[in-house]
């Protein structure tokens, strides 16, 4: 139907008939127009997805290969990394311009449901309130406000054209049929190559056929085979991008998997019947919203688990009193519960419950909404239309404001974490405000400290926190309370390279020399492969003299880094002081050559001029000076 007025309207005559639509699309920017001039949050994935990830910068066959053959963030979703290269060719680094593009991915997925439900009911009310209560819920704000959430509005996009171009499979002739079919299938693998909750697409189509049924056309399952092995392929590549990778810098793997909430399966369950209720209470009255929350672990039914029991029984009896009242209207409490199936920890995720994960169970919501705003007007035909518009636009009205406060939450990354950390004072919020402070203002290095400390009151064996203390410290001088931290650290996670590596450099300004190179030795054996290591140790070497050393841990930088300034100059540095000059010089003109500019650490340029009148030098620099 909604096609078909596309095809054959003008725009005044598009207008006319969905001006309601355009109304709700317009607010929708009013609301999200104030992200604009946002931030990246830098503390939060937005480095890993974007500002810092040079594979998203620009479109290259090197960047292609790498999105495709990457997990980021413990995610596998190369459409939503090619999503960004399309971004950066437009904005480059500028935040506004990808949070412009999120907004309009979500007003386009109002479209679309606004399209699909005047296709599935015929009835503009139903359609247009649905779609504004999807587009304006404050539990959206996440999705919308996060560049790193493009995920879920790009899924979102694939998956309701994906369930658009098949029931237009299943409505049509045989001739053109296989081609919307075909189309719903690769729409349906972008989806899934966005983000993997849309796994939930075969059992959504199979529950259309089931409650609209077409006519004279039975429940088919043989054409939602190709979508199945789709799901399970990318099911089983999600769980896999989420089993921890080797350790890294910070000693800690990319994936995401986490044992068991409460330490069992069954405790799991427990916990969630809560969340799910709480969920619920969230769509109503969407208050102290946040950016992370921690729900109560639940090892036995205690009195909680069993009124969610209760609340969610009685949900259900609802459901189906709503499907016998109508069958069609069975779908939509059945797509919200499906919505939740993936983040329903049946496959443990680090994090038990955030508002993103609302974002497709609310289609469910939504639709309900609309179901109850056109069942008022058929139920009270007396109501003037003016009355009807004025009760039905209060809530609408009053989910824009509290959607229009929470977007201001998102500005950057200290308004953020200060926000949750009001409302869900726990350690790892605490541990983010103080990286926010710490990353966002270099003045701001004492309150990154409080934030630590008061983490770490809250966990005294918090490792993230102790290393922020331990790093902190060391920049301000007080080797003591680094050197306190860092041994913390270590005896909770002996592996922790970042952690190892700052308690060499301790020990090193303590003057621990031999302890600092073997702190630093086992850095190294638990990550051959970092430069950083290679550095402290060839810069400790330098500073006692040891050439050999320096040498040898400065080459192993040197052909590690595939022609780096730094390391040529390093060695230049070295050679300079073991009295090798004329080697020296040539590691001097190699680093030149490469873009040298200066090195702030154990050695500088200066040597060089403080070495004794050499002519080299001045026909170096005043050969490289010109480039």
């Amino acid at each position: 139907m909604f096609l078909k007025t596309l095809k054959n309207a003008n725009g005044r005559e598009l207008l006319r008939r969905h001006w309601a639509l355009v109304i709700v699309l317009g607010l929708t920017f009013v609301v999200y127009g104030r992200i604009l001039d946002h931030q990246f949050i830098n503390t939060w994935d937005d480095n890993l997805y974007v500002s810092a990830n040079p594979d998203v910068h620009g479109f290259s066959w090197d960047n292609l290969r790498a999105v495709f053959s990457s997990y980021y963030a413990g995610n596998y979703a190369p459409v939503q990394m090619l999503s960004y290269m399309l971004d950066y060719e437009f904005w480059r680094l500028k935040p506004g311009g990808y949070l412009f593009t999120n907004i309009l991915l979500h007003s386009g997925n109002g479209i679309l449901v606004y399209w699909l439900l005047l296709r599935l009911h015929g009835s503009r009310l139903l359609a247009t309130y649905a779609a504004a209560i999807f587009l304006l819920h404050p539990v959206q704000v996440e999705s919308v406000a996060w560049i790193s959430q493009r995920k879920n509005l790009l899924a979102m996009l694939f998956f309701l054209i994906a369930w658009l171009t098949y029931c237009r499979y299943r409505e049509g002739s045989s001739a053109r049929g296989g081609w919307w079919y075909a189309a719903s299938l690769v729409s349906s693998i972008l989806a899934l190559l966005t983000k993997s909750v849309t796994v939930i697409l075969p059992a959504v189509l199979i529950g259309y056929d089931w409650f609209y049924p077409a006519k004279q056309r039975r429940l088919r399952l043989s054409d939602k085979l190709p979508y199945l092995l789709a799901a399970g392929g990318v099911a089983a590549l999600a769980m896999h991008s989420q089993l921890p990778e080797d350790a890294g810098w910070g000693g800690v793997g990319g994936g995401r998997k986490a044992d068991y909430h409460g330490g069992s399966p069954l405790a799991t369950f427990y916990s969630m019947l809560p969340v799910f209720c709480r969920y619920l209470r969230m769509l109503v009255f969407p208050a102290d919203l946040s950016a992370q929350y921690r729900p109560d672990i639940y090892l036995q039914p205690q009195l909680p688990v069993l009124i969610s029991c209760a609340v969610l029984a009685t949900v259900t009896a609802l459901s189906l009193m709503l499907y016998r009242h109508d069958r069609r209207l069975g779908l939509w409490p059945l797509l919200f519960f499906l919505g939740l199936l993936p983040v329903a920890q049946i496959v443990p995720l680090v994090t038990m419950m955030n508002d993103r994960y609302l974002y497709f169970p609310m289609l469910g919501v939504a639709v309900v909404a609309g179901v109850a705003a056109d069942s008022i007007r058929n139920r009270f035909p007396a109501l003037s239309p003016g009355v009807l518009g004025v009760l039905l636009a209060i809530p609408v009205i009053l989910l824009s404001a509290a959607s229009f406060q929470r977007s201001a939450v998102w500005a950057n990354s200290i308004v953020l974490w200060r926000d949750a950390v009001s409302k869900v004072p726990h350690e790892d919020n605490w541990k983010k405000l103080g990286d926010a402070y710490y990353f966002s203002d270099k003045n701001m290095k004492e309150m990154a400290m409080q934030a630590y400390l008061r983490a770490l009151e809250k966990n005294p064996y918090l490792i993230e926190a102790l290393y922020s203390v331990g790093a902190l410290s060391n920049e301000a001088g007080d080797y003591a309370t680094a050197y306190d931290a860092l041994t913390r650290l270590l005896a909770v996670n002996a592996n922790h390279v970042m952690g190892r590596a700052a308690l060499g450099y301790t020990q090193q300004k303590l003057g621990e020399v031999a302890a600092a190179e073997k702190s630093y030795r086992m850095a190294l054996a638990l990550q051959p492969e970092s430069v950083q290591i290679l550095t402290l140790l060839g810069d400790l070497a330098l500073g006692q003299g040891e050439f050999d050393k320096a040498r040898e841990f400065y080459g192993k930088l040197e052909s590690k880094g595939g022609g780096a300034p730094d390391s040529a100059f390093l060695l230049a540095c070295t050679e300079l002081r073991s009295g090798r000059r004329d080697e020296a010089y040539a590691w001097l003109e190699k680093s030149l050559r490469r873009g040298f500019r200066n090195y702030s650490g154990v050695c500088n340029i200066r040597e060089f001029s403080r070495a004794g009148v050499d002519p080299r030098f001045a026909a170096l620099l005043e050969k490289y000076s010109r480039r």
